[in-house]
Order: structure tokens, then C-alpha cells, then sequence
């Protein structure tokens, strides 16, 4: 768990402000460099296109584009939530008892479970959805979900085997032949931006595939097959049903405020057949996320270089016999470290949404949005600092296998996000975004809580419980 932690040290370690500078930029690059790399050349397509488009109206091209992409996105996030975290601590355990063969083949037997029930979660979907397109425009979008779910669950394991560097450079290649592919077919209008989303996709999975393939041997005298299904058998314990629907629930409570934006009769509105958006929520929402690429920064730092030392610590001194006093030390390092990452987090980014609450108008003018969403989009940012101290909170759960408090609160996350965005609904237009944000606020508090009293009686809970 160190390794990545170890180098982001070594370079703090120079004490310089260079050095400082040099560290939480890379920690920024390594944890939000895929997702800004998407979301920038997804932008960089829409004014590309628009630019250079003979169409009469290219921006309802656009829109109908990045809409059918996102669907398959956000569709293919919650249904492969199911395997990502189950088939992480899989190969963690595997990794732990030094079976590495194991990982690669049971990896391909995932693989082709995800792309089986894929199928046939998107055909008939994609049926219903999009009951008024060709049969070609159904075939690739079927395409692009399965492909986009396999590209999930290749990118969970390669970034749990710590190929960071790897995986930003394929998404380079993977979402740069998407910007190519775009303006080659824009020609071909939908169906050609859905082959551009489907080539470079394609494209990243191959790489990230390869990657993985190359970093794991699967032969061994133990192993004579080369696809196995072990995660889901009984032989290395039962299939991690909590954390299989604490991903599935997340990854849907994330969704799921937009969803009900999308479907309201007011406020959403039918982009291609029964596939709707938003104009009012969305633009706000997506320019939020942006912009907590700074806690981010910090957040995998603390995780990777603070945390991850002292769990490693703590436990090793279990395994190893270690004293008392050097266990109590160690669980107290976890601790400090855990505080450490919380207010680091809640202080740079509040910082950095002060400077960007005052810079809000210029910013909606250079990206010509009206100044109307400004209210929603204050609202929202506060909202994305909150997901992310809670973010925090669900992978020290995680770390400390409480698969039991993290299914809680991954579940009170989908029905309150829910509730409180249709009750901000029905209260009018100046309490839009509110649920969302409420409902992360309610959940950081009670959670850190949570993790406290875990915290505190952990090496209780250890040594007289078991």
C-alpha cells in the first residue's frame, strides 16, 4: 500500500517550496488525472465541433452525444459498482497470501461476467430507451456500455495495483482518439461521435488490459486454468456480498439526484427518445466537480503516504506479537493521520471555494453560462467538498473492513439524496441543489462520528471481541 506513499515523501522531503509544490501536484495528477483528462477533452470535442461543424444547429448534436455518452456512463458505473469493490478485496487477499497467479485469470472470468450480464442488461434497455433510433445507433450503444464496464473494472484493479502513472497516460491515448475520432466523423453527426466514444474506449481497455496483463504472471503448478471464478465460489471464503452493494449503492446515490432532475416534469426535458437532461442542474453540477481537485490532491496524499503506513504499522505489530505500548502507538498514528487528512481537506478546499465563489462570475461569463445558475452552483461546490470528506470517510471504513457501517451509510446516501432533491424540488427554485448538499452534510457528521468510535476502540474491538 506504501509504495506510491513512499515516493511522495521522499520528494517532500526536500522542504523546499518546490518540493511542496512538486508532491500535491502529482498527488493531484495521480488522483484526478483520468477524470480531468475525460472531462477537458469532452469539452475540448464540444468547442472543437461546434467550430468546425457545417450542421444547422451542432450544439443539439452535441448535446445529444455527450447525453447518450453520460448514460452510458453513469449506467455502467452502478451496475459494475456491484463487482469493483468485491473483486478489489479479492485480489488484496490474494495479494496478501502471496497468490498472485490467481489474480490474472480470475480477473478474465470478471471480465466475462461483466460483459454477459452487460449484454443483457442494455439490450433490452437500450430498446426501451431509445425506441425511435436505428439499429446501428442500438448496436453501438450496447457496445459502448459493455465496453465502458469492462474499462471500470479494468481501471479498479489497475488502480488497486498502483499502475497510476500508466493508467493517466492510456487515458491520454484513450480519450485523445476520441477527440481525433470526433472531428473525423463529425460528418456522420450521432452516430459518429458513438463510434469516436466506442474507438476510444476500445482503445483504453486494450491499454489498461495490457497493462495488467503484463504487471501479473498467470501460470503456476497450482493454477492449470487460465480463467477462473473464484470470487464468486466458496473455496477462498463467500462472494463480499456488503461490499458488492455498498458499490452499487454508491455509485447510484451519486446518480440519482440528477436522475430525478432529468425526469421532472418542470425541470428536465427529452434530449434523444426517452433520454432526458437537465439544463438547469447539470452545467452548475458538472463545474463543481471540477473544482475538488484540490482536496482530492490532498485526500490521496494523506491516504497513501500517512495512513497507509500506520495501518500497515498497527496490524503488522498484531501479526508480529508487538507490545502493547507499540500497538497503542500505532493505532494512535492511524488516528492523527485520519484528523490530519480532515481538516487538511475541509481548510485547502474551503480556501480554494472562497476563491472561486469570488471569481464565479468571470468564470460564467468566459464559459458563456447564464448568471442565473450562480445560487446552484455555490450550493453544489459546498455540496462536492461534503462528497468528498465523506468519500474520505467510506475508504477508512474500508481500510478497516467495517463492510457493515460502509453499507449503511452507502444505502442512507441513495434514499436521502433522493428524498431531500424532490423535497428541494417541490420547495422551488432557490432550493435546488440543497438535497444533494444536505444530504452529504448530514452524512459526513454522523460518519466521522462513526469512524471516531471505531477508531478509538479498535484495538479493543481486536483483542476481546474476536
Amino acid at each position: 500500500m506504501a509504495g506510491i506513499g513512499f515516493e511522495l515523501k521522499q520528494i517532500l522531503r526536500e522542504q523546499s517550496l518546490s518540493s511542496v509544490v512538486k508532491t500535491f501536484g502529482y498527488s493531484a495528477v495521480l488522483s484526478s488525472g483520468p477524470w480531468v483528462i475525460s472531462m477537458i477533452i469532452i469539452l475540448g470535442i464540444g468547442l472543437t465541433n461546434i467550430y468546425l461543424s457545417n450542421t444547422a444547429d451542432p450544439h443539439d448534436i452535441l448535446l445529444k452525444a455527450s447525453v447518450t455518452y453520460v448514460s452510458a456512463l453513469a449506467l455502467s458505473s452502478i451496475y459494475t459498482g456491484f463487482l469493483q469493490l468485491p473483486f478489489t478485496r479479492f485480489t488484496a487477499d490474494r495479494m496478501y497470501e502471496k497468490k498472485y497467479y490467481l489474480i490474472l485469470p480470475n480477473f478474465f472470468g470478471t471480465l466475462i461476467i461483466t460483459v454477459i450480464v452487460g449484454f443483457l442488461i442494455s439490450l433490452p434497455l437500450a430498446f426501451i430507451v431509445f425506441h425511435n433510433q436505428s439499429n446501428l445507433f442500438i448496436l453501438l450503444y450496447i457496445s459502448l456500455f459493455i465496453v465502458v464496464s469492462c474499462v471500470w473494472i479494468a481501471n479498479i484493479l489497475a488502480a488497486s495495483l498502483k499502475l497510476y502513472k500508466y493508467i493517466i497516460l492510456f487515458y491520454l491515448i484513450g480519450y485523445g482518439s476520441i477527440y481525433l475520432f470526433s472531428i473525423l466523423l463529425r460528418e456522420y453527426e450521432l452516430i459518429g461521435f458513438l463510434i469516436a466514444f466506442l474507438i476510444g474506449n476500445s482503445l483504453l481497455f486494450i491499454l489498461l488490459f495490457l497493462g495488467i496483463v503484463y504487471h501479473y504472471p498467470s501460470y503456476n503448478p497450482d493454477n492449470k486454468r487460465f480463467i477462473r471464478f473464484d470470487m464468486y465460489t466458496q473455496k477462498y471464503g463467500k462472494f463480499y456480498w456488503k461490499l458488492g452493494w455498498s458499490g452499487i449503492s454508491y455509485n447510484l446515490a451519486i446518480w440519482i439526484d440528477k436522475v430525478i432532475f432529468w425526469y421532472s416534469p418542470v425541470l428536465g426535458y427529452a434530449v434523444v427518445d426517452r433520454l432526458h437532461a437537465s439544463m438547469v442542474y447539470d452545467f452548475p453540477i458538472f463545474l463543481a466537480y471540477l473544482s475538488i481537485i484540490p482536496g482530492m490532491a490532498i485526500f490521496f496524499f494523506r491516504l497513501e503516504a500517512d495512513f497507509a503506513k500506520a495501518y500497515d504499522n498497527f496490524y503488522s505489530a498484531l501479526i508480529k506479537h508487538g507490545t502493547l505500548k507499540q500497538i497503542k502507538q500505532y493505532k494512535y498514528d492511524m488516528i492523527i493521520a485520519v484528523k490530519r487528512s480532515i481538516q487538511e481537506i475541509l481548510f485547502v478546499q474551503g480556501m480554494f471555494n472562497i476563491l472561486l465563489f469570488l471569481s464565479a462570475e468571470k468564470l460564467f461569463e468566459l464559459l458563456q453560462l447564464p448568471k442565473l445558475y450562480l445560487p446552484l452552483f455555490y450550493v453544489d461546490v459546498i455540496g462536492v467538498q461534503l462528497q468528498l470528506g465523506f468519500m474520505s470517510i467510506l475508504a477508512y471504513l474500508y481500510y478497516l473492513d467495517r463492510q457493515k457501517e460502509a453499507l449503511i451509510y452507502t444505502l442512507l446516501f441513495v434514499l436521502l439524496n433522493a428524498l431531500l432533491t424532490w423535497v428541494s424540488i417541490q420547495l422551488g427554485p432557490y432550493f435546488y441543489g440543497y438535497g444533494f448538499s444536505v444530504t452529504l452534510l448530514i452524512l459526513f457528521v454522523s460518519s466521522i462520528y462513526t469512524l471516531n468510535k471505531i477508531l478509538q476502540e479498535l484495538d479493543y474491538q481486536t483483542f476481546m471481541l474476536q
